[in-house]
């Protein structure tokens, strides 16, 4: 785990180096035990924190490392490292420091930006290139750790205007808060997607000030050179070109026999797990009643017997996995830290998770992960975590259906009318009225991945400033495009990969456990295993009445056949009974306080929140994606400059 802020400009000066001070400031908490900062060519300022969590790093090392004119900066792991460093011994480069990024230098010498497809890890990596003047900055395929940047043209100095651009980027949006002299304004259109979605999907973000660089991408820029494109580019409306060098496609194959799929998914989930634990001062696992966190942690303890494993528990019963995982645990033999949840807990912690965030994502479970991450660093530097395996090996309860909605949708279209008129006049009550109305609905018009929070209409009832003429489709049109031939599931696996892993999942765990100076590490979202679960068809993965069978079926071993068949609940939290009681009342004053009327109708979020309490409808979802902005619209837009002054608080 580290952090990195940088200002790339013509000619540094002291101001920008005290707003680098700030910025590496305010990602403290990804190193906080070593920081360093430098000037390069005078164009470039950098600024990186590091805890020093291998055992390869001891005593003072060098942060940013400047090797063979580059200088460089890595947040995450290269799992490959030590097979990269062994080729390049090979052909002939001789080496100063054990350091992942001068191996990552050494080989941008050698094969250029093409680099970035020989890495297996998690990564988010700058190199400035002394000799041309220019900064790569990369991202790892699956889009793990994060980088967001900001393009200034033309920035104001000493009262005149300097030509040329700054591009100021950091591992978290929260730094980019000491860049502008103005709160970060908001993009009506990003908010809208905000409010479907639950997060604004990557590259965009919710302020038209910032982006993130996207999944499997890359980019080079030189301010000597600006003008400078390369081939095979998307250039985007900031000038930078953008490629993407890794395209996770779905490839399902019928020709390699089952047997052969499962002992090539063991065995490159098996690779991963040794190589994720590699390098590791101390490392544990999250534990749930899943089958993947399961597979985690059994792995994980042969390698390294007494590995601990974290699990967070709730007092009412029906939203605890605690004694599912005790049960697993006691299979497996591993010490088992159980974390009792209290809803006094979560308002605690409820500021501080939407603070980390850095950008509104209402996704619950992230106050429990929040926790669980903050207990699980008092014990160990980094975690295992089941992130991944879901989405790869078809595991939602939500794909089951998948295989008869695109039956029925695939019928004449005659009877396919009657259906979906079938399924309209149908009381709510009738079984399978849900299913009559998904299948007779093409899926490219009613999927947008895990979570679907607001509809269009719904969205009119509480946005201010609806745009009829932005709908949810523009941001799934063009990833379903890529899959157009595709059956169903691959077509949901593939826009969840898409949208959901990047945009909620990997932020969670990415930015809260980051917040507790912890790392977590997915061996599911690995280059070989990705290489293993992209052949698949559906009937591995969806057989026997379950989700992501062949996965099971590859460990039915080490799970047990107690354990081999279990759903998971995958950290539920009970804001749906909280909001009906406990938490009414902190909701409802959130919602009055706000000062985001410009944007929200009070009424209407007044009106889901009583509806809810009362039982007339479960609103739980759409209140908390209400809340959540508010709460993070408070932080960074009302009250922006004093987030800024208190900002060492968090």
């Amino acid at each position: 785990m580290s952090g990195f802020a940088g200002i790339y400009k013509k000619n540094i000066g002291d101001m920008d180096k005290h707003t680098l001070g700030d910025m590496s400031a305010s990602v403290a908490h990804r190193g906080p035990k070593s920081a360093q900062t430098g000037v390069y060519n005078n164009n470039l300022a950098l600024a990186f924190r590091h805890p020093a969590a291998t055992v390869r790093q001891s005593g003072e090392q060098s942060l940013i490392l400047q090797r063979w004119d580059c200088v460089g900066v890595l947040d995450g792991a290269i799992y490959n490292y030590s097979e990269l460093h062994d080729e390049l011994i090979q052909k002939g480069r001789l080496f100063d420091t054990d350091e992942e990024i001068e191996v990552l230098l050494a080989l941008y010498r050698e094969e250029g930006v093409s680099f970035f497809e020989r890495l297996r890890g998690m990564f988010a990596i700058v190199i400035y290139d002394l000799k041309n003047d220019k900064i790569i900055a990369g991202r790892d395929r699956f889009g793990i750790k994060p980088f967001y940047y900001a393009v200034i043209k033309n920035e104001l100095s000493s009262g005149k205007v300097q030509a040329g651009n700054k591009i100021i980027f950091a591992s978290e949006m929260k730094a980019f808060i000491h860049c502008f002299d103005k709160p970060f304004s908001i993009n009506k259109e990003q908010l809208q997607h905000y409010m479907t979605f639950q997060y604004v999907p990557e590259p965009k973000t919710i302020t038209d000030s910032l982006k993130i660089l996207d999944a499997g991408s890359y980019f080079e820029y030189s301010i000597t050179n600006s003008s400078e494109t390369r081939v095979n580019t998307e250039k985007t409306t900031d000038g930078i070109s953008i490629k993407k060098y890794s395209e996770l496609k779905f490839t399902p194959d019928r020709s390699v026999t089952y047997d052969q799929k499962v002992k090539r998914l063991r065995k490159a989930i098996e690779s991963s797990v040794e190589l994720h634990m590699r390098d590791c001062v101390e490392i544990g696992a999250f534990l749930s009643s899943g089958v993947d966190s399961a597979v985690t942690t059994a792995l994980s303890s042969r390698i390294s017997p007494g590995i601990k494993a974290f699990t967070i528990a709730f007092h009412e019963h029906e939203y605890s996995e605690l004694n599912d995982a005790s049960g697993i645990a006691k299979n497996l033999d591993v010490e088992h830290i159980k974390l009792d949840f209290t809803f006094e807990d979560f308002i605690s912690a409820y500021d501080k998770v939407i603070y980390h965030l850095d950008a509104p994502v209402a996704d619950p479970s992230a106050i429990a992960i929040y926790i669980l991450c903050r207990e699980a660093s008092k014990y160990v530097g980094a975690v295992l975590s089941g992130e991944g395996s879901d989405e790869l090996f078809g595991g939602y309860r939500v794909y089951n259906d998948s295989v008869i909605c695109e039956k029925i949708y695939n019928l004449p279209s005659v009877l396919r009318r009657f259906l979906a008129f079938a399924g309209r006049i149908m009381p709510g009550f009738v079984k399978g009225k849900n299913l009559l109305l998904r299948g007779t609905t093409p899926l490219e018009q009613r999927y947008v991945g895990n979570a679907f929070i607001f509809d269009e209409k719904q969205k009119a009832d509480i946005l201010t400033g609806y745009d009829p003429n932005v709908h949810f489709t523009h941001i799934t049109k063009p990833v379903f495009e890529q899959v157009k031939n595709e059956t169903y599931l691959t077509k949901m696996q593939y826009c969840d990969i898409s949208t959901w892993v990047k945009g909620d999942i990997l932020v969670k765990g990415d930015r809260l456990s980051m917040a507790n100076a912890l790392e977590i590490r997915t061996p599911y979202l690995d280059t070989e295993v990705w290489e293993a679960a992209k052949i698949l068809c559906n009937e591995d993965k969806l057989s026997h009445k379950t989700t992501k069978y062949i996965f099971r079926d590859a460990f039915r071993d080490i799970l047990g056949e107690e354990h081999f068949m279990r759903p998971k609940l995958g950290f539920p939290v009970p804001v749906r009974k909280w909001l009906k009681n406990e938490m009414y009342e902190w909701a409802r004053n959130i919602i009055m306080l706000s000062n985001a009327d410009e944007f929200i109708i009070k009424s209407t979020a007044l009106k889901l929140l009583d509806d809810h309490r009362s039982g007339k409808s479960d609103n739980y979802r759409p209140l908390w994606t209400i809340l959540v902005f508010l709460t993070w619209y408070e932080k960074y837009v009302s009250r922006f400059e004093e987030t800024k002054k208190t900002i060492a608080n968090y």
